[in-house]
């Protein structure tokens, strides 16, 4: 098979001799080894699949923060029929996230999540979505709710200061149920500001959910812009599926004892 190959500043014609499969930081593919017209002896190139290991995509699990409720779900786990009204569009734009995620990326957009109504999905959602993303990408991805961050930097440990470094730094942050942190304490709204902003600075990625939709988000203006000039808005129904998907565990579960 001839193809051709950049050799330095330019590309040359390359004939494969043989390959054979071949992992890389935790990615499969094959190792395969080329003559390059021009040049003397052969190379090897590793070409991904894009496919990772078992044990790389359960480090990156891990590594996540994700609940464990959530860190095996993948879209397909989203069943949106659960709505019983039209979701073309959330659908859409949720799948877009996915399919264009290079381009999202570029620009640091990522997603704002909102329903007013509590178990509706938000959550399974962006966790379905980092999921899909953590498969395809080498990225970092940390998941922490707004609350859980508030009580991380409270505290003044070497351990929790790295976990905050990590948060304010990796590539896609799922910044969950944002508008239910304590209102009024300055420090705060100082703080979050300060994780927003430098995100927002440095083209980082956020998922945001919330109970309130971005115009009734009750947070320092600063913020609201922020999120407003990097995130692209989807709306759930206002359907408590989390009831629905609880029920149909149990029946699943006490279906299987029989």
């Amino acid at each position: 098979m001839e193809k051709y190959l950049k050799v330095g500043d330019t590309t040359r014609k390359a004939k494969a001799i043989k390959s054979w499969t071949a992992v890389s930081d935790g990615v499969s593919g094959k190792l395969v080894t080329y003559e390059i017209e021009g040049c003397s002896g052969v190379y090897d190139y590793f070409e991904p699949d894009n496919n990772l290991t078992d044990e790389a995509m359960n480090s990156r699990r891990d590594r996540s923060m994700i609940p464990p409720e959530y860190i095996y779900k993948r879209a397909k786990h989203f069943d949106w029929s659960l709505y019983n009204v039209d979701v073309k569009s959330p659908k859409k734009e949720a799948n877009r996230f996915i399919l264009y995620f290079d381009k999202y990326r570029k620009q640091g957009r990522g997603l704002y999540i909102y329903s007013k109504t509590k178990g509706s999905g938000k959550t399974l959602l962006a966790c379905c979505l980092a999921n899909e993303i953590m498969k395809l990408h080498d990225i970092s991805i940390k998941f922490i709710s707004v609350t859980d961050y508030i009580e991380l930097l409270s505290k003044k440990g070497e351990y929790e200061r790295e976990i905050v470094d990590n948060i304010r730094k990796c590539t896609l942050l799922i910044f969950d149920d944002i508008g239910a942190e304590c209102e009024g304490k300055d420090w705060i709204r100082s703080a979050l500001f300060g994780l927003i902003d430098f995100r927002t600075k440095n083209l980082l990625m956020t998922i945001y959910t919330s109970n309130y939709s971005l115009n009734d988000l009750k947070v320092d203006e600063r913020i609201l812009d922020r999120i407003h000039n990097t995130s692209t808005g989807i709306a759930i129904p206002e359907k408590p599926i989390r009831r629905e998907l609880a029920t149909k565990r149990t029946k699943e579960f006490l279906d299987s004892l029989e």
